[in-house]
């Protein structure tokens, strides 16, 4: 199981880690939340280029007349969210109702209003799934929190468990999809994982593994999948010189 072969690998990886100068380390996570960041922007809207990202976030006051301003303040938001999401690994603090409404808060700053879980219904057009009616919200996000409380729930399944019961229960009105993709992240920190990106070309295969999620409560292969990500990210950080 792929699920096994990265657990395996999790100590060469916290000992490559430990050999890395601060600043090498700083280095190496900034390059990758770059490539994070347009990935999951270009994951949604394929408006914004990696050069345009990488200009925005080196100058945030960097204007495109002939883009989305939207989509420029979100590219924005998620760079400070991911960072939130860095100090709270660090800092090992575990997922709470506050964090997730402050990293939503976070994501659509300037956009709409956030860390406000939703008020009405929502149908997502061409899903299989329909995601709760909005008066459950409350008693199944106690229930997310607790679940990601219990010390039997560890590792990549529970990482897996932080991003696909966000995309199940969809809380917010927005930004749903990348709020599950930063708690992902955020949860495999936690657990000593290296984060990960879930870019386009793979877009059709990771639908179907959340897929399988939101209709048969199975997370196997979602897990799996994650897994698959997770030993290509440790290999190539530990190739690096």
């Amino acid at each position: 199981m792929k699920s096994l072969e990265a657990e395996g690998l999790k100590q060469q990886l916290l000992d490559k880690k430990a050999s890395l100068t601060p600043a090498l380390r700083k280095a190496t996570c900034d390059e990758f939340d770059k490539r994070y960041i347009f990935e999951s922007t270009s994951f949604d809207n394929g408006d914004f280029s990696y050069e345009d990202v990488c200009f925005l976030l080196e100058d945030h006051s960097r204007i495109f007349p002939d883009k989305d301003e939207n989509v420029r303040k979100a590219i924005i938001n998620n760079y400070h969210a991911v960072q939130m999401v860095h100090r709270f690994a660090e800092e090992h603090q575990e997922i709470t109702e506050t964090i997730v409404k402050d990293l939503h808060q976070e994501l659509v700053d300037g956009i709409i209003p956030g860390g406000l879980y939703r008020t009405r219904d929502l149908f997502i057009l061409g899903a299989k799934h329909v995601p709760p009616n909005y008066l459950k919200i409350y008693k199944k996000m106690d229930d997310y929190f607790a679940d990601l409380a219990d010390p039997n729930l560890t590792g990549l399944t529970k990482a897996a468990y932080a991003h696909l019961e966000i995309l199940k229960i969809y809380p917010f009105m927005d930004a749903n999809g990348r709020l599950a993709r930063l708690l992902l992240n955020y949860q495999l920190e936690l657990e000593g994982f290296l984060p990960v990106s879930i870019t386009k070309g793979i877009r059709n295969e990771y639908y179907a593994k959340v897929d399988e999620y939101k209709i048969n409560k199975n997370a196997a292969p979602f897990t799996e999948f994650l897994a698959g990500l997770e030993i290509k990210r440790i290999n190539a950080f530990l190739e690096r010189e």
